[in-house]
């Protein structure tokens, strides 16, 4: 079940990168540095007609900006996006005001993994009829530590003679 659960996310999650792909026209900008590793500028706008097949997909024409993508491993080092118009979510649950705005960097720690090491936003919403945000959000992720673990599996019977 929990595979099954897990097959179906990863196959949604490809279905929708496969949108991204429709939705954007992309241009090549150049190359800059991010932290010290080399990426490529990629600005993304919108592609005219577009019609989505997935309802998550319905809001990317709202969307454009630019993406940066490391060259040697390929990896999403980071994006940019601002809001074009408003958009809705509900009936009057919120809304996302044209500018709103989200910067994610990413970095790659101990030659592994890539994890977030910046992430701005500056987002004006309204909420419900009656409340309006803005609000500007900043956070630094840093001092990322490797650790290990071990463990290994035993027999019920073995628990009970360690007590």
């Amino acid at each position: 079940m929990r595979a099954e659960r897990a097959e179906k996310e990863r196959e949604d999650n490809r279905k929708f990168v496969t949108e991204v792909a429709d939705a954007y026209n992309f241009r090549l900008v150049g190359t800059e540095w991010i932290g010290r590793r080399e990426a490529w500028a990629i600005d993304a706008e919108p592609r005219p007609g577009f019609i989505p097949h997935m309802k998550e997909a319905k809001f990317l024409l709202k969307f454009h900006g630019r993406v940066w993508i490391d060259k040697a491993d390929l990896q999403l080092a980071k994006m940019d996006v601002e809001c074009l118009d408003t958009i809705s979510f509900g009936l009057f649950l919120a809304r996302f005001h044209k500018g709103s705005r989200l910067m994610l960097e990413q970095t790659r720690v101990n030659d592994e993994v890539w994890l977030p090491a910046h992430l701005a936003a500056k987002v004006d919403v309204r909420l419900g009829l009656v409340k309006n945000f803005d609000v500007n959000l900043e956070q630094t992720f840093r001092d990322y530590k490797n650790f290990q673990s071990s463990s290994r599996v035993i027999a019920s019977g073995e628990v009970h003679d360690q007590n």
